[in-house]
């Protein structure tokens, strides 16, 4: 519980301990003076008293009535302070104290501080005959009182002060700490990819130091941001390179010595009869099926449609190719006629999305119904999942197939997709779809 609460709380309580430890040792130090001072006023008054009694007693000796004498003295002994006397009376026992004495401290308090019973006792004598005993014993229901006075009060200050205390220090603490609250919001910014966050390096120097260094971080990471997506871009690039090379060797080298087997086959076909004619037309036909295939894996690596005839009719071809081959399933594509203005890159980038969209919908979600969307919105227009700052032009591909898990990771394909899109300063994301189905979306900002 001591680790989950909040600093400024831990600070107020320690405060708050240290002066309870305050008026706990104030108290205690009271305590432990007022039994030697309740001792010292009580001998005092005892011997004073006891001077005063054996003084009296002398003119006691000569009175008419030496029992009358003594009730006399005793009574005019009654309103005593811090002292009471009695004839008679048990020496063991302690002596009530008069009847308009206000005792103000409570008893607890009374009984913690433990006075002691300090009895003095005086015989009467008429002459060799002991007439009576007078018993003398101080009262410390005064002292005790202004003790317990003296303590309540310090206890109210010690309380009042504590108060006084926990409010300024709230205060300093709320001022003090509230540059943090700056920096920790630069820090949430920075972990959501918003590499130019900074923090005001303002308060006290040693925050002040920490939002500078706050601020060293998202310059790094900004510079390593860029870093990653220069060396992606490389990477994209080197890639699709290696495409176009491949396509070329395919189109230059394998295409046309496909064409020539073709040619050969057929002539042979015509030339010869029976078995060697089947066999001609055999492979003049096995010979068209590579073709067929050459023309399919030159589409993949580098579409032609693409640098012929734009994106949005590029895509047009992909789809329309796509319903031929699956005309059970319904495709849907919604293209925005502003993306014609992308460069190169990023008309490939969106291609390519568009091309793993539906090749991943056809191969593993079974899908009746297939949705393209490629779009500018306004950041305020941005959905889950992905971070509306990030808004501006958005590429989904959903289905209404099996779906995906949420902790099934992306293959090849998605992960190279992944890496194109960042390498724009996008955002990719796929996962499960409401009510059932998958989504593939990548984000970009307006400058691509």
């Amino acid at each position: 519980m001591w680790r989950q609460m909040p600093l400024r709380r831990r600070l107020e309580l320690a405060f708050v301990a240290l002066i309870t430890l305050w008026l706990a040792g104030d108290v205690a130090r009271i305590l432990s003076e007022v039994r030697p001072r309740i001792e010292a006023e009580s001998r005092a008054v005892t011997a004073l008293t006891q001077e005063f009694v054996v003084a009296a007693l002398d003119r006691v000796q000569s009175a008419a009535d030496p029992t009358q004498a003594i009730s006399e003295l005793i009574a005019s002994l009654r309103y005593l302070r811090h002292v009471r006397v009695a004839v008679g009376a048990d020496a063991s026992a302690t002596l009530a104290p008069p009847p308009d004495t206000l005792d103000s401290a409570p008893a607890w308090f009374s009984t913690l501080v433990g006075a002691p019973l300090l009895t003095t006792t005086l015989p009467v004598m008429i002459g060799p005959r002991k007439l009576t005993y007078i018993v003398i014993q101080p009262d410390p229901t005064e002292v005790v009182a202004q003790v317990w006075r003296e303590t309540r009060g310090q206890v109210i200050e010690g309380l009042l002060l504590a108060a006084a205390v926990l409010v300024a220090t709230n205060a300093l603490l709320r001022l003090a700490l509230k540059p943090l609250e700056g920096a920790g919001e630069t820090l949430a910014r920075l972990a959501a990819g918003d590499y130019s966050a900074r923090a005001r390096p303002k308060g006290p120097p040693e925050i002040a130091a920490i939002s500078q260094r706050i601020n060293r971080l998202g310059e790094a990471l900004a510079e390593l941001s860029a870093d990653v997506r220069r060396l992606l871009e490389r990477v994209v690039d080197a890639h699709d390179e290696e495409r176009r090379a491949i396509a070329r060797e395919l189109h230059d080298e394998t295409g046309p010595h496909l064409f020539a087997l073709r040619a050969n086959a057929v002539t042979l076909r015509a030339r010869v009869a029976g078995e060697g004619a089947a066999l001609a037309q055999a492979i003049a036909e096995g010979v068209e099926a590579l073709q067929k295939q050459n023309r399919r894996i030159l589409a993949n690596l580098r579409p032609a449609a693409l640098d012929e005839l734009g994106l949005a009719p590029a895509l047009e071809a992909l789809v329309e190719q796509w319903r031929r081959l699956q005309p059970g399933v319904e495709i849907d594509l919604a293209t925005d006629p502003k993306v014609e203005t992308l460069g190169p890159r990023a008309s490939l980038t969106l291609y390519r999305f568009a091309q793993e969209g539906l090749t991943n919908a056809f191969r593993h979600a079974n899908a009746t119904r297939i949705a393209i969307t490629i779009a500018y919105e306004p950041p305020s227009a941005a959905a889950p999942p992905l971070e509306p700052s990030l808004a501006g032009l958005r590429a989904r591909v959903e289905d209404d197939g099996q779906g995906v898990s949420q902790s099934q990771t992306p293959g090849m394909g998605l992960s190279g997709l992944s890496d194109r899109v960042r390498a724009l300063g996008g955002d990719f994301a796929f996962g499960p779809r409401a009510p059932k189905g998958a989504f593939m979306e990548a984000r970009f900002g307006l400058a691509l």
